[in-house]
């Protein structure tokens, strides 16, 4: 199994260019393109493994490939940006050539979403529990703290500080590799709990990936994080261990108050203490095969 840890999309709910927005960072991404421009936030690990599946799915298949290999789809939290209830749908338009089931792991109460389209004949027109019953997606719920086997990965979610559609803390995902080597995947984490913090103290991350939502703002916001924050929080996590010059961190989540350009100059200004990269679509973060 090959693991490349790619990014399927970096942008926050708007997306850049922003559908209705003409600032200057839009229109720079509608003149240049490239990676100016950010789908909704997508991560694909591995050919059998997703985190997140939101409103540009559909075009980020398009762009970078089929999704009929996918066994394995962890959700952050419930927001349409990153859980897309079509996407369900398109399991049945696949012709048969998946035939497997789709296993879907959301955090705690963010399963309530799912009892609630089960329910609601709008939504994919009422038929979730058909597609359960056919063996097409089958929900799993996860509880903060507790690790479990997802695919050949081991996979522990922590608490982010960010609510859902139903009022859900967000999940952050520790993906452990079959190669020993540790990712974190941490998007609308928020300004972090200390139990987050403290639970990974000892724990070496080698791919960091984390939230730079407000880009270069000095706006403090309760659940996103400005290029300012992911800073702090990247130098406490290097004083108790967890990240060191081994490490890489990404930077992801970006909206179109900052253009990719001014935060790659920012990043350079600050110092980062490990090396850091600012994440654009298409960016590939791992090259490895599974040793089974």
């Amino acid at each position: 199994m090959a693991y490349y840890g790619q990014f399927w999309g970096t942008s926050d709910a708007a997306g850049i260019p922003a559908p209705f927005c003409a600032c200057p960072v839009c229109e720079e991404a509608r003149r240049e393109g490239g990676r100016s421009v950010r789908l909704r936030s997508c991560f694909r690990l591995s050919d059998e493994i997703m985190l997140d599946l939101g409103a540009d799915a559909v075009t980020q298949s398009m762009r970078f490939g089929c999704l009929k290999d996918v066994e394995h789809l962890l959700i952050t939290h419930t927001h349409e940006d990153h859980l897309n209830a079509h996407m369900f749908m398109q399991l049945v338009w696949d012709k048969g050539s998946r035939g497997k089931t789709l296993h879907c792991y959301l955090t705690d109460k963010a399963m309530e979403i799912i009892d609630a389209w089960r329910t609601t004949p709008w939504i994919l027109k009422g038929a979730l529990l058909d597609f359960e019953r056919r063996g097409l997606v089958e929900f799993h719920q996860l509880q903060f703290g507790q690790r479990v086997q997802v695919g050949e990965c081991m996979v522990t979610p922590f608490r982010g500080n960010h609510p859902g559609n139903v009022g859900e803390l967000s999940g952050m995902y520790l993906v452990e590799l079959p190669d020993g080597r540790r990712l974190f995947y941490g998007l609308d984490s928020g300004p972090w709990f200390e139990e987050s913090i403290a639970a990974l103290a000892g724990c070496h991350i080698d791919v960091f990936i984390t939230e730079a939502c407000l880009g270069t703002s000095d706006i403090r916001h309760p659940n996103h994080m400005s290029l300012q924050d992911a800073y702090e929080q990247v130098c406490r996590l290097v004083e108790q261990g967890t990240l060191d010059s081994s490490s890489t961190v990404y930077l992801t989540h970006i909206n179109h108050g900052t253009s990719h350009k001014e935060m790659v100059s920012a990043v350079e200004r600050m110092g980062f203490p490990v090396p850091t990269v600012v994440a654009y679509d298409g960016l590939k973060t791992l090259s490895c095969d599974s040793q089974e």
